[in-house]
């Protein structure tokens, strides 16, 4: 299992991942930025991700909304098989329904975080992750690898960061 999922630099500049590099463990959930979705009830469940737009990725699954053990709704997710991606959509997503989302993958460290409330309500959506390369995407420019996530103070607020990550043993 393997993906790529977007660092956007905010994150950076509030914390997130700073100087996470190449060959290292990462425990996260993912998040899509929904562009488009439709409903598709027959469609198969996956995941896909474009090989021409890193990052961009189209995943078909369930539109599901976990509870805490009291019962109160804590997010909503997209199950998709192997897959728990948190949808981030202009329109909301209707519980129960099959849909086929694209949009950009992100890195989610803030919903997904350890002991909260929707990692407990869907601990399959946490995994832990090998970083196999990171990569920097400035404006217009092409990515280039970095070794590693910048620090806090060296974060380029205009450019976005790539991560290859692989389901780690």
């Amino acid at each position: 299992m393997q993906v790529v999922a977007i660092v956007p630099a905010w994150m950076l500049a509030d914390g997130a991942y700073v100087g996470l590099a190449v060959g290292q463990r990462v425990t996260t959930g993912l998040a899509l930025a929904v562009i488009d979705a439709t409903v598709a009830p027959a469609a198969t469940v996956g995941l896909e991700q474009s090989d021409e737009q890193p990052g961009f990725t189209t995943v078909t699954g369930r539109v599901e909304c976990p509870q805490d053990p009291d019962g109160a709704r804590v997010g909503t997710v997209l199950c998709s098989g192997a897959w728990a991606v948190v949808p981030f959509a202009a329109s909301p997503l209707s519980a129960g329904e099959c849909v086929v989302a694209s949009g950009w993958l992100t890195a989610e460290p803030y919903l997904w975080a350890a002991g909260g409330a929707l990692a407990r309500a869907v601990p399959a959506g946490r995994q832990v992750w090998r970083v196999g390369q990171v990569r920097c995407v400035g404006d217009g420019d092409d990515p280039h690898s970095i070794e590693r996530l910048p620090e806090q103070a060296d974060v380029d607020p205009d450019a976005a960061y790539l991560l290859e990550l692989s389901a780690a043993d």
